[in-house]
């Protein structure tokens, strides 16, 4: 029952609207023997059941994943910070904290227990920026304010201004450090962004503790049905988080950042 509940709820999204529409544009060009058309229908058909239908993208994205997973997050060396990358929240003017969480948010729970267990010294909040009163201003800015009002550790919360990229997290990152003598820092991020991410903070000189969460792709593995007949979104944002590290990994190549 369950099964059949999300397959036809799926038939109500917008991928799986489309998907209906080509597989009877499909069937439609069988039934006039039109070879060319059924062929090429068909084909969009069958490229959009693997992608959202089954767990390849998962797959490929747990492949990134797997070489950063932490089993033991006891066994982890006591570090001079821990670094939260962005990604995890957003600006919201009507939110608790004025804070939007997303899927990403495991790098918040994890950099903060990291600290509170005693892994850091201090913990440092990444993150893009955003406007408010004509003002840019750093997400990570609305982390601090939180941790601040929460205290679940006694460790100084910094953050790291306005980001374009992972790069400038990097760079302030060790503008930072230089400022409070650090050296060795736990880098939290989703797993799959974290040989780019690893890769960039070790160019600039840190010794990188690399700590995954976020495990889209292996969640997905443990948790997901093998096959689904009627497509959904989720792949499709597999898909496109493996492609942009691969396609983002040459160009930080390209531009000499790794």
């Amino acid at each position: 029952m369950y099964f059949l509940s999300k397959t036809i709820g799926r038939l109500f999204e917008p991928i799986g609207i489309i998907w209906v529409i080509l597989f009877i544009a499909c069937l439609k060009s069988i039934a006039k023997k039109d070879k060319r058309q059924a062929l090429f229908s068909g084909s969009i058909v069958l490229l959009i059941s693997i992608i959202g239908g089954t767990k390849l993208p998962a797959y490929l994205l747990a492949t990134l994943e797997r070489p950063y997973i932490v089993e033991d997050f006891s066994a982890l060396p006591v570090c001079d910070a821990v670094v939260v990358l962005g990604g995890g929240h957003s600006f919201s003017s009507k939110g608790m904290f004025q804070i939007e969480l997303n899927d990403s948010a495991d790098r918040i729970l994890t950099a903060v227990e990291l600290v509170r267990i005693g892994k850091a010294k201090a913990f440092v909040a990444g993150g893009g920026g955003f406007s408010e009163k004509g003002r840019q201003q750093g997400e990570g800015k609305l982390l601090k304010k939180w941790i601040e009002a929460w205290k679940p550790f006694d460790q100084p919360v910094y953050d790291l201004g306005v980001n374009s990229n992972t790069r400038d997290e990097a760079i302030n990152t060790l503008e930072l450090a230089n400022k409070n003598g650090w050296k060795k820092i736990a880098l939290v991020t989703s797993a799959w962004h974290m040989r780019r991410s690893k890769a960039l903070f070790e160019n600039v000189g840190f010794e990188v503790v690399p700590v995954g969460c976020d495990l889209q792709g292996t969640s997905a593995l443990e948790n997901m049905w093998r096959f689904y007949p009627v497509p959904n979104n989720s792949g499709f944002n597999h898909l496109a988080w493996y492609m942009h590290e691969q396609i983002g990994w040459l160009y930080y190549r390209l531009r000499g950042w790794l």
